[in-house]
């Protein structure tokens, strides 16, 4: 018999050259897929196996804006889902306009919007990207707004109707961008629940309350200052000079105003969580002390200024001033409590080292 000839085993040197084009194609992500690709596929032909480089099913990875290929369709989707909101939502919104121009203690609604673009412009650095499908989980906020707002109309709660503008808009980015963009863009879409004015009973017992703190903290500073003052429930006796702290002077818009800018703060700045819970739990008795200090130093003006005219003057340049005053102490206890707990700077050894040293 003739002697066989053995088939010869495929040198292992071709496995070894497949595994590691794999590697490179895998390390090498900054070359671009092509490279990759076609590297893997040349391993693949000297070994005589199949292209295993082909791209599998698989969840959405996330991509940044520019390298996305999103067609026509997209922004027409996002087109009609932005109109159909705007036309859900329309009444919401005039009445909401409404609120601000009539109420002096919701005036500040009117900046929120700029307010809140300012802090996606302000936090683009972080941007996580988007996924390169819809995620349908979104679907669950956008629900819940329409659940809020059928609430809403049937209980009569306004309210109810403006608060659901958040989780319409937090379902429409979670279901366009993906769950990663939503966490970047929450602080900016939360800033937005200040738009709507707050519930009747909780605004007037929340008056009420600040109402009776700026009265007894005024008379306070004022005795301090020897005045002979003398606190009446919501009226402050100076001699026979009687001093009205009505609704106006609670100190509500001061509160409102200090909360938004404090909130502004804590989602622009890149902090623990505990900073900004106390930059946001601060807000209020800031707003207390500089609604106090307009209200001691109104009620000694008008004692110099008894004209109806200068009173009125008084009033409306010292309610001007306390936003500048409530600005610069906020400001304060946020640079204060930054420099009193700075974050710690992780040094690695090794990188100190690997530094070239200067030359003697």
């Amino acid at each position: 018999m003739a002697n066989r000839k053995k088939r010869k085993k495929p040198p292992a040197v071709g496995r070894e050259a497949l595994e590691s084009a794999k590697a490179r194609s895998g390390s090498g992500a900054t070359s671009g897929h092509s490279s990759s690709n076609a590297a893997v596929k040349s391993a693949a032909k000297r070994v005589g196996r199949p292209d295993t480089a082909r791209p599998k099913s698989g969840p959405a990875r996330l991509m940044p804006i520019s390298e996305l290929n999103l067609g026509t369709s997209f922004w027409v989707a996002v087109a009609a889902i932005v109109i159909a909101t705007l036309f859900s939502f329309w009444p919401t919104l005039r009445w909401l306009e409404q609120q601000w121009r009539t109420e002096p203690d919701y005036s500040h609604g009117y900046l929120m919007i700029p307010l809140a673009l300012i802090v996606l412009k302000m936090r683009w650095e972080w941007f996580p990207g988007v996924r390169s499908k819809v995620d349908w989980r979104g679907l669950s906020l956008i629900g819940l707004a329409i659940l809020m707002r059928v609430v809403g109309r049937l209980a009569y709660m306004d309210f109810m109707d403006g608060w659901a503008l958040v989780p319409m808009i937090a379902g429409i980015v979670w279901l366009l961008f993906g769950w990663p963009a939503l966490r970047w863009a929450a602080p900016a879409i939360a800033l937005l629940i200040m738009l709507v004015p707050l519930p009747y009973r909780a605004e007037s017992l929340l008056s009420w309350k600040l109402q009776g703190v700026a009265t007894s903290l005024s008379t306070i500073m004022l005795r301090i200052l020897g005045q002979p003052a003398i606190a009446e429930g919501h009226t402050i006796w100076i001699g026979e000079t009687r001093m009205m702290v009505e609704d106006a002077c609670s100190g509500m818009r001061i509160f409102v105003g200090m909360f938004a800018l404090a909130f502004f703060w804590c989602a622009t700045v890149r902090r623990s969580w505990m900073d900004r819970v106390v930059i946001l739990i601060a807000a209020l008795p800031a707003a207390v002390l500089v609604n106090s200090l307009r209200i001691t130093a109104t009620s000694i003006l008008y004692g110099y200024f008894p004209s109806s005219s200068a009173r009125h003057m008084i009033h409306d340049i010292s309610g001007y001033l306390m936003i500048v005053v409530g600005a610069v102490l906020l400001w304060g206890v946020k640079a204060y409590w930054e420099n009193l707990y700075r974050p710690l700077v992780v040094v690695n050894p090794a990188e100190r080292l690997s530094q070239p040293t200067a030359a003697n």
